[in-house]
């Protein structure tokens, strides 16, 4: 069931290719088990709500992420609250 949870989560729309950021806390929530309570089916439908709730609520951090590239312990603790967040407060 991982592996379907990345497959769905790799798959990108066309002409909506993801950003650096956006793929990158997909790969870390898929990587650290916040996916593993979410049915395959939703996978697409949580992604979205996600992606939208970085962009609305998480902006900084997806700007300094799509900006250096960088991928350090500040920035991964940054990601993990905001995953942590979103699934506390979110639906999908």
């Amino acid at each position: 069931q991982h592996g379907q949870r990345v497959t769905e989560l790799m798959k990108q729309k066309q002409y909506s290719p993801m950003s650096v950021a956006e793929m990158g806390v997909l790969l870390y929530a898929v990587d650290n088990k916040f996916l593993d309570d979410i049915e395959v089916s939703k996978i697409g439908s949580f992604e979205a709500s996600l992606l939208s709730y970085l962009h609305a609520e998480q902006a900084p951090l997806v700007d300094k992420i799509n900006e250096s590239g960088d991928y350090n312990p500040e920035i991964e603790a940054a990601i993990r609250a905001a995953l942590e967040k979103f699934k506390a407060t979110q639906t999908w």
